[in-house]
């Protein structure tokens, strides 16, 4: 029996070591749910590769941790060189602090940026395509192009597009660049055109597509004043403003004439062609619509607040004028403030 005694031992020994879990296997879990696979250690594991931190996990010190812009989660791996311009595409570069491991988040100072990850820093993309917004702007742009007085309902339809279209920058743009339809929508302003709404309608599709759109006001206004166009489309809003007496209408030359002089030279343009005593003509206009009445005054008092309201030298005796002639004094500009 002795004689069995030291492999019998020998055996049990090597039995009982083999199943001696790694240092590794010592490290406390956190398991939020049954299943064993979605534990995870209470002290981070750091590999080469990068892994997701969890909240309550404690991290070592030294390691590269960022913060995965894709996913909005923090990640850590061990702190090592590696090739590759993968390594900066998180964004943010996270340098923990000792002390502040396992309590909460880091300090605001332990925090760096590579700056060509910075979204202020990359280029500027244009919208996505839109295939049905270019058919549409398309085929609203041939209709205006071809169309020949006789059927409006279509000619209308077509403009409703383009307003509608022209509140994007693109397509505002876009709407601007086109000589052509530049020219058409202009010669659609004038006296000419039989149909009041139809002038209306183009005075707030050009109106819509240049306000706020620098880009595109310089485009139309590069269309005209020429020797093949000697005018541009503040000749025709002044020849509206000058004789029409309706309301609706005057209020959309109004929203055109205040879109228009954003350009300061338009401006000046405007106020050379006695611009004050335009205004004037315009805020007195009368009606039976109440209210039509109402938004043409508020039109008027909204452009002299956004155009004139500083005074120069050259126009400071016309504007006191044209203020005592009116009614715009604080009180009715307050009144009218939120009214569009």
């Amino acid at each position: 029996m002795r004689l069995l005694t030291a492999p019998v031992h020998y055996i049990l020994f090597l039995c009982v070591h083999a199943t001696v879990p790694s240092p590794k296997a010592f490290a406390e879990l956190i398991c939020h749910t049954d299943h064993a696979s979605e534990c995870y250690t209470r002290i981070f594991q750091p590999t080469r590769e990068f892994q997701t931190i969890h909240d309550d996990q404690n991290l070592p010190p030294g390691l590269h941790v960022r913060m995965n812009l894709a996913t909005g989660v923090k990640e850590a791996r061990l702190n090592v060189p590696q090739s590759g311009a993968d390594e900066i595409s998180s964004g943010l570069t996270v340098i923990e602090d000792p002390d502040t491991l396992g309590h909460g988040s880091a300090r605001a100072d332990d925090y760096t940026i590579d700056r060509e990850d910075v979204p202020s820093q990359q280029p500027i993309r244009s919208p996505p395509y839109n295939l049905a917004e270019n058919f549409v702007f398309s085929d609203s742009v041939s209709a205006v192009k071809s169309h020949n007085f006789a059927d409006t309902d279509q000619l209308s339809a077509a403009l409703n597009e383009l307003e509608d279209l022209a509140h994007s920058y693109q397509w505002g743009l876009a709407l601007a660049k086109d000589v052509d339809l530049s020219h058409r929508l202009y010669q659609l302003l004038l006296p000419s055109q039989p149909s009041e709404e139809i002038r209306s309608l183009t005075a707030l599709v050009f109106g819509t597509a240049i306000r706020n759109n620098p880009e595109a006001l310089s485009a139309a206004l590069s269309h005209f004043y020429s020797d093949d166009w000697p005018e541009g489309l503040l000749e025709a809003i002044i020849v509206a403003l000058l004789h029409e007496e309706a309301p609706a209408l005057l209020s959309r030359m109004m929203y055109l004439l205040s879109s228009l002089c954003q350009d300061e030279g338009q401006l000046k343009r405007f106020l050379d062609a006695r611009g004050i005593e335009i205004l004037t003509r315009v805020y007195g206009v009368k009606s039976a619509n109440a209210d039509d009445m109402y938004r043409l005054k508020t039109k008027v008092s909204h452009f002299f607040v956004d155009h004139l309201r500083r005074p120069t030298s050259e126009n400071v005796n016309e504007q006191e004028g044209f203020l005592k002639e009116t009614e715009l004094n604080a009180g009715w500009l307050a009144k009218t403030a939120n009214m569009e």
